[in-house]
């Protein structure tokens, strides 16, 4: 390719969800040539549950400098806990929770980029990565120089197999399957939100209310669940659903395994390319801005000092202090979803309105998973405790009937 057939970008960022927006629009905010790549025309389908924590509110505010469109969120303080389809508890009135279509809130934010004057190349397939030139070939035949890149092109991430041979690991890896039920199909669900922790294995079933629909999906580490979709089918069997009805959506979904390295050099990872979900609140959309920003901030920082300035090394920092929640529940989850510690989990969560509060406090961003640690362990302490009773006199009932 000639030169003069080159464009050249200060920054190019590839993929066009909430990690790619936040990360063109931070950049271009600051006079930085940015351009956004994305391989599908928008506005487009996404998988996802459409959970918009208040912790996420509140890094939009932060990243995007504005309040949000109202208008796009169903919100919901009413949340009711179960697992195996059997009844935990109800939690009301402590902390709000908001629900948006990924096509409409994406769309909303590429659109936010746009007006910092980001120039956005849709329906856009990259055919050849060149790190080593700092080159992206697109199918059309255009090539388009950088001198940094960020990938934010999801879970099936471009960028991230070009740097390490592959976007992610398939022993980690979740998988979720999803589907979308008219609110005429459950005309008693009103805005409740339901959340089933055995729904799947080493993971969650979810109902989401939407303004014309309830998101119904499970999701769970993938090489744990051969069947998923045989779990979906009985998840939505204890609402009166069929599956046949409704149109089934897969997706892989990274459950904790973040990259401890997210990128290299002037290249740099975030979102679900860096594998930055909450293995246990299934929270993406918060981390996907937080570090989006903290990589156009981090090749911002890196352009001004110049000369001997890595973009990685400048990410390196606030990339940790985000991911260090995830460190937490990647080591919590171990007291949640192995079967031999399930059953006292549930009677934990059951028995203790604090620790569904807690929960919910790490949704909202009031505080990390090191402020439930003691509170946890004592509770499922508690539970087992009580387990523990509850078949000694089971056990010694029997005894006697025996005699």
């Amino acid at each position: 390719m000639k030169p003069d057939s080159q464009t050249q970008f200060d920054l190019i960022v590839v993929g066009g969800g909430p990690a790619g927006s936040a990360a063109a629009f931070t950049a271009a905010s600051q006079g930085f040539r940015t351009c956004l790549i994305d391989k599908t025309a928008f506005p487009r389908d996404k998988l996802c549950g459409g959970l918009v924590s208040g912790r996420s509110k509140a890094v939009f505010e932060a990243v995007f400098r504005r309040s949000w469109d109202e208008k796009l969120f169903v919100s919901s303080d009413r949340l009711r806990f179960y697992s195996n389809n059997s009844f935990l508890a109800d939690n009301t009135g402590y902390s709000t929770l908001y629900f948006t279509m990924r096509k409409e809130f994406d769309n909303y934010l590429l659109e936010i980029a746009r007006e910092a004057s980001v120039d956005l190349r849709l329906s856009a397939e990259i055919v050849n990565v060149d790190l080593q030139n700092n080159m992206l070939q697109l199918k059309t035949g255009e090539s388009l120089a950088f001198r940094f890149l960020i990938g934010a092109d999801g879970v099936n991430s471009q960028i991230a197999k070009a740097l390490f041979g592959a976007s992610f690991d398939p022993k980690t890896i979740g998988f979720g399957l999803e589907v979308e039920v008219p609110r005429s199909a459950m005309p008693d669900a009103s805005d409740r939100v339901e959340i089933d922790f055995g729904a799947a294995h080493w993971g969650y079933g979810w109902i989401f209310p939407k303004h014309k629909t309830f998101t119904i999906g499970v999701g769970g580490i993938h090489r744990f669940n051969p069947d998923l979709k045989q779990s979906l089918e009985t998840y939505l069997s204890y609402k009166n659903l069929a599956i046949a009805d409704y149109r089934v959506k897969g997706q892989y979904i990274p459950f904790g395994d973040f990259r401890r390295t997210p990128g290299r050099g002037n290249i740099l990872l975030c979102g679900d390319a860096a594998g930055v979900v909450d293995p246990i609140t299934g929270e993406g959309i918060a981390y996907a801005m937080e570090t989006g920003a903290a990589a156009a901030n981090a090749v911002l920082s890196s352009n001004e000092k110049g000369v001997g300035s890595s973009a990685l090394q400048e990410y390196g920092g606030e990339y940790s202090k985000i991911s260090a929640s995830l460190r937490q529940a990647n080591i919590l989850r171990y007291f949640i979803f192995p079967k031999l510690v399930h059953k006292p989990f549930a009677w934990a969560f059951a028995d203790a309105s604090t620790l569904q509060n807690g929960y919910l406090d790490i949704l909202a961003g009031r505080h990390g998973y090191n402020a439930l640690y003691g509170l946890f362990l004592r509770q499922v302490t508690k539970a087992a405790r009580k387990a523990l009773i509850y078949s000694s006199r089971k056990f010694l009932g029997m005894l006697r009937i025996g005699r």
